[in-house]
């Protein structure tokens, strides 16, 4: 049977370094929960910046984000910078990265600012890289389909395992609505085939929006 939580179990609480700006006429401010279970909260000052927390959250390769990350800088710490996401790579590799529209880039200012941003930042050791993520970084089906997963925080290791038994055995591809239909358990079974393309158990043969017509195979352990 699905698991819930038994009465109410709030998200853990932002680990941000600094509350974001007030919402306003002219400013978007975002929040949304991340992660299994009841999971954790995380802000955001655009909607861009909350596009690519999702897309980041349902990379295989990613074991942690943290949003809104204080970096100090300069020979006496003197200076300050944001970072908008600090990414854990599973590898332990970490990812700086600060998120800004296209039409940001144009200021000679900014750019500046983030080279030496850059500089301190493998100075200091304090992460691996920096990235500076756009719009133009987003694949729509990526976004979409990771929107997808994070709208799945319950858990059902019956229904997991019940799909895993139907799937594991095929050599071919599936349609989702087939494979749940094969399942039997209507719609605990197709969270549950969505859960495990999450993982990566199950993949979609075409890069495409997730849909109950959307074609997969079986990539997991092989019955």
């Amino acid at each position: 049977m699905p698991i819930f939580s038994e009465g109410i179990v709030l998200p853990a609480p932002s680990r941000a370094d600094r509350k974001i700006q007030n919402v306003s006429k002219w400013h978007c401010t975002t929040h949304a929960v991340r992660g299994a279970g009841p999971g954790i909260r995380m802000q955001g000052e655009s909607k861009l910046e909350m596009d690519h927390q999702s897309i980041q959250y349902a990379q295989p390769d990613v074991a942690d984000i943290v949003e809104q990350v204080l970096f100090k800088f300069g020979w006496r710490n003197e200076k300050r910078h944001v970072f908008d996401m600090m990414v854990t790579k599973t590898s332990g590799e970490r990812v700086a990265c600060t998120v800004k529209p296209t039409s940001g880039l144009e200021s000679q200012d900014f750019l500046g600012k983030m080279e030496v941003v850059a500089w301190w930042v493998q100075e200091k050791k304090f992460a691996s890289s920096v990235r500076l993520l756009t719009e133009a970084d987003i694949d729509p089906i990526t976004l979409h389909n990771a929107n997808l997963n994070t709208a799945l925080h319950d858990s059902d290791p019956d229904a997991e395992a019940a799909v895993r038994k139907v799937a594991s055995p095929l050599r071919g591809a599936i349609s989702i609505k087939n494979l749940t239909d094969e399942v039997g358990l209507k719609e605990r079974g197709y969270r549950a085939i969505l859960r495990l393309i999450s993982k990566r158990e199950l993949q979609p043969v075409h890069h495409e929006r997730t849909t109950p017509n959307t074609l997969i195979q079986w990539k997991g352990h092989q019955s």
